[in-house]
């Protein structure tokens, strides 16, 4: 698969990307650290916000919270870059790059659907933090830590995307789908910043969401991961680029 066939494939890998980053935030091990996350990097209590003026708390509760998640982007498109180019300097052997990664794909998607048992994403890596860095900066830091330290839930979704990235031999597209895959994660996280005071209701309200999302990520990267084993990947994918451009 050249460069020029993945330019129509873009769309379809674009949308798998972002869904994906979008139901990592819905995952077990983070939606419900986000409240945790967001007093730790703002400095700011549930208590506070309530009592005082939410509208200046929700400032600072939104700028922290966007260093955050340029730092866990940063270090994402970061990774995405340098899976392209590793796929760029394997182009030769795109067929079974793409075979290879399928199989990981589908393992990946077994191992979400609790099919199969993978001690080694079973072990909760966390770096934590006993105190947050000063400042803005501070938070960009926590967002770094974030992005490589949460293995369980974050680690085979984000690794599934590099997986994608890899297949490609235009180096620009890791840094797309990556990409991608931190809006979808940032874009519920500033979501959640925004409605800081009524997260932990809305948590308990909408907490079943949680179970699902996995759910779902199995579900796609398995077939996913059937369409690159079967080499069928370009064909499904232009047909339905196709579809989404009319």
């Amino acid at each position: 698969m050249g460069t020029s066939g993945l330019t129509s494939l873009t769309d379809l890998t674009g949308i798998v990307a972002f869904t994906s980053g979008l139901l990592s935030f819905f995952s077990p091990c983070v939606l419900p650290l986000v409240p945790s996350y967001l007093v730790f990097i703002s400095g700011i209590t549930f208590n506070d916000y309530k009592e005082l003026q939410s509208t200046k708390y929700r400032g600072i509760v939104l700028i922290h919270s966007l260093a955050f998640v340029v730092g866990f982007s940063f270090v994402f498109v970061t990774l995405g870059l340098s899976s392209s180019v590793l796929g760029r300097f394997l182009s030769a052997y795109q067929t079974y790059i793409m075979r290879i990664g399928g199989f990981m794909l589908i393992v990946l998607g077994l191992y979400y659907l609790d099919v199969i048992r993978m001690p080694v994403l079973d072990r909760e890596k966390v770096i934590h933090l006993q105190r947050k860095p000063v400042g803005l900066f501070g938070s960009f830091l926590v967002g770094i830590t974030f992005s490589l330290g949460w293995t369980p839930c974050v680690g085979p979704a984000l690794s599934s995307i590099l997986i994608i990235a890899s297949t490609s031999e235009d180096v620009r597209q890791g840094v797309y789908l990556l990409g991608l895959y931190s809006l979808g994660l940032a874009i519920p996280f500033m979501v959640a910043a925004l409605l800081f005071n009524q997260l932990f209701s809305l948590l308990k309200r909408y907490g079943s969401v949680m179970r699902y999302s996995v759910k779902i990520l199995g579900v796609l990267f398995i077939c996913i991961g059937v369409l690159f084993f079967s080499s069928f990947w370009g064909v499904v994918s232009s047909k339905i680029g196709r579809i989404l451009s009319l």
